[in-house]
């Protein structure tokens, strides 16, 4: 998996690009641990993925834990992967954008 970053004050964005599979997860975890410091608004560009396993899926909701009060939005979700995610209950936890 690619990930793109831009950071605007205490806004992050990030871009990802293939599967966030099982072993991206690592990765993807330490980008976010060294990135969060002060981020009060973070929003995820989902465009380039078409699967998300569930360790992905737990990282996004530890993330969010770990935000707090701080805002996580997923944008540019795909139909599939939007159903899956409100089927779980996560479009109640956090935004969830379908793309367009």
């Amino acid at each position: 998996m690619e990930i793109k970053s831009r950071r605007e004050g205490e806004n992050l964005y990030l871009w990802l690009e293939g599967d966030m599979c099982a072993e991206c997860v690592p990765e993807t975890e330490a980008f976010l641990k060294n990135n969060l410091d002060g981020v009060k608004k973070l929003t995820v560009d989902f465009g380039g993925v078409d699967r998300l396993a569930n360790e992905g899926l737990m990282l996004l909701l530890s993330t969010k834990k770990k935000l707090g009060s701080s805002d996580l939005t997923m944008v540019n979700v795909k139909e599939e992967l939007y159903d899956r995610l409100e089927e779980q209950g996560v479009t109640t936890l956090m935004n969830v954008v379908k793309a367009v």
